[in-house]
């Protein structure tokens, strides 16, 4: 079964049950309400929840379309992915989204998990991965901002349904392990 592309949808094409699968990282808290700051600061519409702020790795589109046997393909290939945390650093607000500068890390360990959903032959959407998390899904407005760094290690992989109007359902994470023993 094929999954329409997600990345021509506009907030105003979403439907009211929009129910849609992802697999994301989030920051902490701390960093969250940072960014929530960021938003007050920079005069952007606060509208969308705090605790729903993320950075999308993977979009499968509406669960109620995705196959069981699929679904258990995600949850199989994501149980499998082996990889350590890494940090991601957020440094300058472009458009409606703040972006970093060194992504690497994190296009890295998107690519490691395509490629994870790929060998376990999930079906998967034309999506092009750009690293950002969404401060607002209101009007968009052209900025290039410089902001202080908000950082944070990330060390889980989510597994969520965004229920529209409702937030994410956590359906299932998996944390990023280290390989090697701390010498501290």
């Amino acid at each position: 079964m094929m999954i329409p592309p997600l990345g021509k949808q506009t907030p105003g094409q979403m439907r009211r049950d929009d129910q849609l699968l992802y697999l994301m990282i989030k920051p902490y808290a701390g960093q969250a309400a940072a960014m929530d700051g960021l938003r007050r600061t920079h005069g952007l519409s606060r509208k969308y929840a705090v605790d729903r702020i993320h950075m999308t790795l993977v979009p499968f589109g509406d669960i109620r379309t995705i196959s069981p046997q699929n679904l258990d393909l995600i949850h199989r290939a994501a149980a499998s992915l082996q990889a350590e945390p890494f940090q991601v650093t957020l440094d300058r607000i472009k458009g409606n989204a703040l972006v970093g500068s060194r992504m690497q890390a994190v296009r890295d360990f998107q690519r490691s998990l395509v490629t994870r959903l790929e060998a376990f032959g999930v079906d998967l959407p034309d999506y092009a991965f750009n690293p950002h998390a969404s401060l607002t899904y209101e009007e968009w407005k052209p900025r290039n901002t410089p902001v202080s760094p908000i950082r944070w290690q990330v060390r889980q992989l989510l597994l969520i349904n965004s229920v529209h109007g409702k937030g994410h359902q956590l359906l299932d994470s998996w944390p990023l392990e280290p390989r090697q023993g701390s010498l501290f």
